[in-house]
């Protein structure tokens, strides 16, 4: 087994789907976050994906607490990566990114939905992955009515990445994704398929880059793959059902 990854988000939404989509691919994948009582088959359904779930509260709040998210990612073994989406409480966000940033490990960021919390963490260089309206919302945060209004989805995604000093991957859906890195942007098309679902192919993305960057890829190369993990869930109607396994995502690579 090689590193694992942690995803920090809700268990019902981004951060579920995010978890099982690096499962799908044969990753080591704990998931962080907390759920009601009534829960349980939700939870079974990621434990046959492959997803650890051991880390999951069950409170009658379902709220997660950030020393509960301090606590996990500093005691995973051999981590390699870590996931948080802003599906869960302010503080806890900021735990997981803060205590990944302090293991000197990757730590990739989904702002979705963006809020405040973000922009106080630019300093900890996360790797941003906002779509198009996320990046308007998050310039504008972070620079004002003006900063939001950039002459290009790509310019917008420069200054982003000047501010934080780490790549910056801004998701276009069936127009691909772009990389502004090493004070660069390029443009990297979608997977050459028609889009049937939509549904999951975002948390797709962001499960499968993050587990690239767990497995020690550069995050261009793990780009790479999670657009075409990303396409192929688009390609095929069910959400978390369409997410490609290890196979037929290597199959599609070698196309």
């Amino acid at each position: 087994m090689g590193p694992s990854m942690v995803v920090v988000g809700a268990v019902d939404g981004g951060g579920g789907d995010a978890a099982v989509a690096a499962a799908r691919i044969g990753v080591d994948v704990r998931l962080v976050g907390a759920v009601g009582a009534d829960a349980g088959g939700l939870l079974d359904g990621l434990r046959r994906e492959g997803v650890t779930v051991d880390d999951v509260v069950v409170t009658e709040s379902g709220h997660l607490e950030a020393p509960h998210v301090r606590a996990v990612v500093n005691g995973v073994a051999e981590l390699g990566a870590v996931l948080v989406t802003c599906e869960v409480p302010a503080a806890a966000i900021a735990a997981g990114v803060g205590t990944a940033t302090g293991l000197r490990v990757p730590v990739v960021l989904d702002p979705a939905p963006v809020v405040h919390t973000v922009v106080g963490l630019f300093d900890l260089h996360p790797v941003l992955t906002p779509n198009a309206g996320e990046l308007t919302e998050l310039l504008r945060l972070g620079g004002g009515e003006r900063a939001a209004a950039p002459a290009s989805t790509a310019a917008g995604a420069a200054t982003l990445h000047s501010w934080t000093g780490a790549p910056v991957v801004v998701t276009l859906g069936a127009e691909g994704a772009l990389l502004a890195a090493e004070g660069r942007v390029r443009r990297l098309p979608a997977h050459d398929a028609p889009v049937r679902d939509a549904t999951g192919a975002g948390h797709t993305l962001t499960g499968v880059l993050t587990a690239g960057l767990a497995a020690g890829q550069e995050v261009e190369d793990a780009l790479v793959v999670a657009t075409v993990a990303a396409g192929l869930t688009a390609a095929a109607p069910g959400g978390r059902d369409a997410m490609p396994t290890g196979d037929a995502l290597a199959a599609a690579l070698d196309e």
